[in-house]
């Protein structure tokens, strides 16, 4: 039981935090999809880096300084926006998450196939139990924690995202240097976005949901040795990770396999058995297919844990039952964990009967409309808590004043809005399983309920669910949550 709390209280490095900070972002899943933008995706990525990305570390990072303790987002928006949005807030992330999971999944069942046979890829079976066994191992394994489990993802984003998508890049200049014909044009003009409709621009939005998730380990902070030092540092450097590994990941599929032809399930090992099996090297498919699932399984462990232990927190604050409040001996939020589960097992049986290479680009606009919710609360906090605890320390702030303030948060609060919105239109780039207004009425009735459950669910709650009723307030926020630098 000693044994157990030290390893519950040894600070996380700084190396970890960053670690699992990008390997929350970036996933081999998102590569296709971007890629078949082709040149052009450099200027998306710039874009959507300036107006959202760098915002979001740099109000996490703000908020990380200043509340680095239990729940994350959960407690940051609790403490400018009340309980009540915050756990809309925090819902948000989390449903958002298990509506994301099915996707994630089938890459990860993908990656088995190719190990195996490829042609499995297109069995339903095997995809559904597969996607199944990876989810509840990612599971079990946080049971342990997340000293236990961050070492772990650690070794797996190396692994199985780092050296695969280094591989993939290789491989491109490669290709590209021994005289073979890029499946993209490389031209200086090929870059500039040829965009004739909003049907074009909608399509370009999910770029939104690759670059989501910054904030997630903010639930861990409070085991962050010098978090004054360590929480900046951490999302500066997996910022700059997830971008590189993205936008030069993304470009390889690209160059390497044409547009029509991209799966957006196989990923990058599709990459891999169109370069190398003409080079007689196809028996290292099997070995990449291994290490991108490694890569997969971690990235899906970092998501596992996250948000919901943010639901735990609000368990405790009596917001939801206090059946939600159960953590396992080294603190893992045990029920939350299980019930994420039981519905992601659901949500993974009807792979049997979509076509998920369909149906993926319905499930990541659906997943990132609900999560911008989050992310449009979590700018308007930042804010009022500018303006409302100034004497709560903070060792980072957002550079340039208050006009700085408005224009990081604020900017970042308006582009969040705006995807949300134009996110209801639909694409004309996607290959969908359903009609347009099929879809932006599937997508407005997924909206509406999903992020109105919590309001509903919000005026039900019991107080006397609550494990503590001295949880942190506002005026105690100024004294017992001050550290020393």
């Amino acid at each position: 039981m000693q044994l157990s709390s030290q390893r519950r209280n040894r600070p996380l490095s700084l190396f970890v935090l960053a670690m699992m900070s990008t390997a929350v972002v970036v996933g081999l899943e998102g590569l296709p999809e971007v890629g078949s933008f082709g040149l052009p995706l450099i200027l998306y990525y710039a874009f959507f880096t300036l107006i959202f990305f760098l915002p979001v570390g740099l109000v996490a990072a703000e908020l990380g300084v200043g509340w680095p303790h239990d729940g994350g987002i959960y407690r940051w928006i609790r403490e400018a926006l009340g309980e009540r949005w915050a756990f809309v807030g925090i819902w948000c992330q989390w449903v958002q998450i298990i509506v994301w999971y099915p996707t994630v999944l089938a890459v990860c069942a993908v990656s088995v196939a190719y190990m195996i046979d490829p042609a499995l890829r297109e069995n339903v079976w095997f995809i559904m139990l597969l996607s199944l066994g990876t989810f509840w191992f990612a599971t079990v394994f946080n049971f342990k924690g997340v000293h236990f489990s961050g070492w772990l993802t650690t070794t797996f984003l190396y692994a199985g995202t780092l050296f695969p998508v280094l591989l993939a890049i290789g491989l491109a200049i490669w290709w590209i240097g021994s005289g073979h014909e890029s499946a993209i044009p490389l031209s200086l003009g090929a870059i500039v976005p040829k965009i004739d409709s909003i049907g074009q621009i909608v399509g370009i939005l999910a770029i939104f949901s690759f670059l989501s998730g910054l904030e997630v380990n903010a639930v861990h902070f409070r085991h962050v040795d010098n978090p004054q030092r360590s929480i900046p540092r951490s999302l500066l450097i997996s910022g700059l990770l997830v971008l590189g590994m993205s936008v030069l990941g993304a470009l390889s599929v690209a160059v390497l396999v044409p547009v029509d032809e991209i799966d957006l399930a196989a990923g990058t090992l599709q990459v891999f058995d169109h370069v190398l099996s003409p080079l007689g090297m196809g028996w290292l498919v099997p070995v990449l297919a291994l290490l991108a699932f490694a890569g997969m399984v971690g990235h899906i462990m970092v998501w596992v844990i996250g948000p919901t232990e943010s639901i735990r927190v609000a368990a405790d604050d009596g917001l939801v039952p206090p059946f939600f409040q159960r953590t396992t001996a080294s603190g893992a939020p045990l029920n939350v964990m299980l019930v994420q589960a039981v519905m992601v097992s659901l949500m993974c049986i009807t792979m049997l009967f979509v076509d998920l290479n369909r149906v993926f680009y319905t499930l990541t606009i659906a997943s990132a409309q609900i999560y911008l919710v989050m992310y449009v609360l979590m700018f308007i906090s930042v804010i009022v808590l500018r303006y409302t605890k100034p004497d709560v320390v903070r060792s980072f702030v957002i550079p340039g004043g208050r006009p700085g303030l408005w224009l990081v948060a604020g900017g970042g609060g308006f582009a969040a809005l705006a995807g949300i919105v134009l996110m209801f239109w639909p694409p004309s780039t996607k290959s969908m399983a359903m009609a347009g207004s099929t879809f932006t009425l599937v997508l407005m009735a997924a909206f509406i309920v999903l992020v109105g459950l919590p309001l509903v669910l919000f005026q039900f709650r019991n107080p006397k669910w609550g494990t503590d009723a001295r949880m942190p307030g506002s005026e105690e926020t100024k004294s017992a949550w001050k550290r020393a630098d």
